[in-house]
């Protein structure tokens, strides 16, 4: 596949499995032995374990005395594994994962300067005005890939740029027969591609988050309520696999690049999925349509990110670690180029694919966040994955819409 390169654009994501990577300035512990920094990370088919061992390596061989162990998630995911080793005292040093704000207070408060500064989406996410993670680069996230040859074959000419558009089509695609149209799954899955399509409607102009904990705006009258009404209409005409709930993240990604599904609602990071895995059809991708037909912002979320526990006993050490991981231009890169996210001031080789995505960021206009971040109750993304998989098994668009707003005025009360 051809290669090209892009300059990356402005941007305003246990079981102990450790290596023992020695080598620079003279450190032990208290007990004069080695010091080991923990990092719990976030583990994917791109963010392996081995990613991160590579990826620590050169800082690890200046600094002799120190190992750095990743560690995996024992639990459902990063933030489960937190909780749990926050609550029996035994943390690890550094978390490279996004994490809920309920756990900033447990974060180091990351020191006032430039370094931290110019880490994408920094003052976007602070907390009581604290910078308690840095990012590597930033992701887009309302991006749907989709079967270039499927789509044709299904007389597909154009694509869709409105909810009605993109469920014509998906309804053109089942009528050719083979495939399914839209590949989903269970897990976190299906409420995160929920809100990567819904979420620049819902936040596109205004602040609605702070409408609804303020009593001015609910999730009944918003464009969520739309939404959930077309993804409803999905399910019932089997445009998604009325049994997805007990599939897996991966098998979302596998039936996509085999051929089963002939769209896939996803973040810049499958990009490196979708050309390892060599598919046998052209691959497109076009901004998550709106419920208007208009260009809509992009959803974003920083990538890579990482956070420092106060619990820490080598806080010097680790951010000696997190600074370099942030700031370094070869680790900065290689992170960036792993999952295809963006940062301002660096390039590296883009895939055609890796461009177009990156075209469609120039053309956005403007970014949105998720379903975390401040002035968002922590676990508002599992309630949203839980009322969108409960679609399937036959709740009313309106019954979720109104558990949103129970769901949220009870715990954004409790913040």
């Amino acid at each position: 596949m051809r290669h090209t390169t892009r300059n990356v654009v402005a941007l305003i994501a246990t079981s102990t499995l450790g290596v023992g990577l020695l080598a620079g300035c003279s450190t032990s512990s208290a007990d004069g032995g080695d010091t080991q920094l923990r990092l719990l990370a976030n583990i994917t088919p791109v963010l392996t374990k081995e990613y991160y061992e590579k990826l620590v390596e050169p800082w690890v061989a200046e600094h002799e005395g120190v190992s750095v162990t990743i560690e995996v998630p024992s639990g459902e995911n990063v933030q489960a594994t937190l909780q749990q080793e926050l609550a029996s005292g035994d943390i690890p040093d550094i978390v490279a994962s996004n994490l809920d704000p309920v756990v900033a207070p447990q974060l180091l408060d990351f020191p006032d300067e430039p370094w931290v500064l110019d880490t994408p989406l920094a003052e976007q996410n602070k907390v009581d005005d604290k910078i308690w993670q840095v990012a590597t680069g930033a992701q887009i996230q309302s991006l749907v890939f989709y079967n270039k040859d499927a789509f044709a074959a299904a007389g597909v000419t154009e694509t869709p740029t409105s909810v009605d558009e993109f469920t014509a089509a998906l309804r053109s695609v089942k009528a050719a027969g083979g495939q399914t149209p839209l590949g989903t799954a269970g897990e976190w899955v299906t409420g995160a591609q929920f809100a990567m399509m819904a979420n620049p409607d819902l936040l596109g102009s205004g602040d609605f988050y702070t409408e609804v904990t303020d009593g001015e705006a609910t999730f009944a009258d918003s464009a969520y309520a739309d939404y959930l009404e077309a993804y409803s209409g999905w399910i019932t005409e089997s445009l998604v696999d009325p049994d997805a709930l007990g599939l897996k993240y991966q098998d979302s990604i596998d039936a996509f690049t085999g051929g089963e599904s002939a769209a896939i609602v996803m973040g810049n990071w499958l990009v490196p999925s979708i050309d390892e895995a060599g598919v046998d059809f052209e691959v497109g991708v076009f901004a998550a349509p709106s419920l208007d037909g208009q260009p809509a912002a992009q959803m974003s979320g920083p990538a890579q990110p990482y956070s420092i526990l106060q619990g820490s006993k080598n806080q010097e050490l680790a951010l000696s670690l997190v600074e370099y991981l942030v700031t370094d231009e070869t680790a900065v890169t290689t992170s960036l180029e792993s999952e295809g996210n963006f940062r301002a001031g660096y390039s590296y080789e883009g895939t055609p694919l890796n461009q177009d995505v990156g075209a469609i960021l120039d053309a956005a206009p403007g970014l949105v966040i998720g379903t975390s971040g401040p002035g968002i109750p922590a676990g508002f993304g599992d309630e949203l994955n839980k009322q969108v998989q409960a679609l399937y098994v036959g709740n009313t668009p309106a019954a979720a819409a109104a558990a949103l707003d129970s769901w949220w005025s009870m715990n954004a009360a409790a913040q």
